[in-house]
């Protein structure tokens, strides 16, 4: 893999800091970090200065390229997922709000609350179409001039353990207000750390209930402008569907090595076993390509937010919908693979099914994916009017990961966007030829398809029903289509002989994803192209390479 990128890059700085946090945690192995052992990891992130990570560079910390945050937590999430978002990403989450709209005071605060070494929890709102775990919420009561806070939620991560509190409270006239408290100057008795909610994935995590009673709540704790932070919320939301992405695909990669590694290791004692038998090196070729998708329209997500701000939503709402559906299918499939050595919780290949199970509750989210699809299907009516099939291809930086971008301005995010960024990539390129060009043919007839169903839908008719949401489905399965596609593009033109300007992983990537929509696609990929996908898997495995698109090195455990 090439390695020439310059450490005076933001691309150089951030694969150094990778190496650093691989290295250090290596020691640590995958699977079930508990007690002892998770605190040691924990110990080890805020010795390499964890919280850097999660503040932007113009307050003292690291962060200059919101996919290289996604990146950089994966060292963490490979190992356990409480430890990478759980003690890592969620903090990110919950500064949020500031970073977007806060004012001076409020981000040099929660810079130096981060910078050294502290924690931020976040205490979102309950919304109609939320599960159950996020259903309560804050409410901002005013009596004799002053505003408390009262009530409370069952469920924050860090609860009891983050200093800073990003709360979003309703108030008495149907507005939101978001609020950064700070618990350590709290009056005595106004904030009371409830029980702590155990899961069955995600055991790791702590989550608990926190309880606000008459809890004052001067002005300057107030973020963004006043009444208006259900909208804050909501543009914060686009940020977290975009970066969620990032920390299951580290997951996906330890449940496909660590299958890789069963049928390696195990390849003497079956005749039959998965390397030999033809559906085995199906499965584990088909759950490659599935982290390279999933990365591919989380990578055009992410660096959307610093390129295209105002029309990122709908991307980063599929991104936020697919990837979970797709990892989890995969891991599925891939227990096939191991047989009874799945339910071996406590041997050599335990962190199969310790990831498998945090995949899905992690995948929940704030609301689950009935949040997304609304994301979706609010904006796909017009996106299908105004943009499929008229826009130009977006920027090549976009799906570039190598090169810098400017600074990302989070104020200028919109829940809706104006444009769809990532589907005019179909079009243009529909010039290429072969089996290829027949695939990118197949999906922009589904794509002319879509636009004119979607273009019927108007604002009085009922938006969330079963054919609708249905729709919205295979519109981000295209989009992931159109990112994949992208991203062997601009390998092609500007990195060429690496494996991902090889048009055999996108070949293969959109048959899987012809498939899953039923579209009229040529046969299936030839014998030798699959090979070539098979050598690849087992390729990273023996040199200890990650599955997703950057190849990382991994330090042997």
């Amino acid at each position: 893999m090439e390695r020439s990128v310059r450490a005076t890059t933001a691309e150089g700085r951030l694969r150094i800091r990778t190496d650093e946090l691989e290295r250090a945690l290596a020691p640590l192995g995958t699977g079930a970090l508990k007690g002892e052992s998770l605190a040691r990891a924990e110990r080890l992130l805020d010795d390499h200065e964890f919280g850097a990570e999660f503040v932007p560079v113009e307050y003292g910390g690291r962060l200059e390229r919101i996919d290289g945050l996604g990146r950089v937590v994966r060292p963490a999430c490979r190992r356990d997922l409480s430890l990478g978002f759980g003690y890592g990403l969620n903090c990110y989450f919950a500064a949020t709000p500031v970073w977007t709209a806060g004012d001076a005071a409020q981000r040099e605060w929660t810079a130096a609350l981060l910078l050294g070494g502290g924690r931020i929890a976040v205490a979102r709102p309950a919304v109609a179409h939320a599960n159950d775990f996020v259903r309560d919420e804050f409410a901002l009561v005013k009596g004799d001039g002053r505003r408390r806070l009262d009530g409370a939620k069952t469920a924050v991560l860090n609860y009891a353990r983050a200093r800073g509190l990003t709360v979003i409270a309703g108030t008495e006239d149907g507005t939101h207000e978001v609020l950064l408290i700070d618990r350590e100057i709290l009056p005595e008795g106004s904030l009371r750390t409830l029980h702590r909610y155990r899961t069955v994935g995600l055991d790791g995590c702590e989550f608990g209930g926190l309880e606000f009673s008459g809890c004052p709540v001067p002005d300057e704790a107030v973020v963004g402008e006043a009444g208006q932070g259900m909208g804050l919320a909501v543009r914060c939301s686009v940020v977290t569907r975009a970066l969620l992405p990032s920390v299951l695909i580290a997951a996906a990669d330890t449940v496909l090595r660590t299958a890789i590694r069963f049928a390696v290791e195990t390849r003497g004692e079956d005749p039959y076993g998965p390397l030999k038998s033809t559906y085995g090196r199906e499965v584990l070729t088909g759950a490659l390509l599935d982290l390279l998708i999933s990365d591919s329209i989380a990578l055009a997500a992410a660096r959307g937010l610093h390129l295209l701000p105002d029309r990122v939503s709908a991307c980063a709402a599929a991104a936020a919908y697919t990837v979970p559906k797709l990892l989890q299918d995969s891991a599925h499939d891939l227990s096939t693979v191991l047989g009874e050595a799945y339910f071996d919780a406590k041997g050599p290949y335990g962190a199969f099914g310790r990831m498998a199970r945090d995949l899905p509750l992690l995948a929940q989210g704030h609301a689950g994916t009935a949040a997304r699809q609304a994301m979706l299907v609010a904006q796909l009516p017009q996106l299908a009017r105004e943009s499929w099939l008229v826009d130009d291809a977006p920027p090549a930086t976009l799906l570039r990961p190598w090169e810098d971008l400017p600074p990302a301005d989070l104020g200028a995010v919109t829940p809706a966007g104006t444009s769809d960024p990532i589907v005019p990539i179909l079009g243009a390129c529909s010039g290429v030829g072969g089996e290829l060009g027949e695939l990118v043919t197949a999906f922009l007839g589904e794509l002319r398809t879509l636009r004119g169903r979607f273009a019927k839908i108007t604002p009085g008719d009922g938006l969330s029903t079963p054919d609708t949401l249905a729709l919205t489905d295979r519109y981000a399965l295209v989009c992931a289509a159109a990112a994949s596609l992208g991203v062997w593009r601009e390998h092609r033109d500007a990195r060429p002989g690496t494996f991902l300007a090889d048009p055999a992983w996108i070949t293969g990537a959109l048959h899987r994803l012809g498939a899953l929509l039923g579209l009229d696609i040529p046969k299936a990929p030839q014998e030798a192209l699959e090979g070539r996908l098979f050598d690849a898997v087992l390729e990273r495995y023996e040199q200890h390479r990650s599955y997703d698109l950057y190849e990382t090195d991994l330090a042997e455990s």
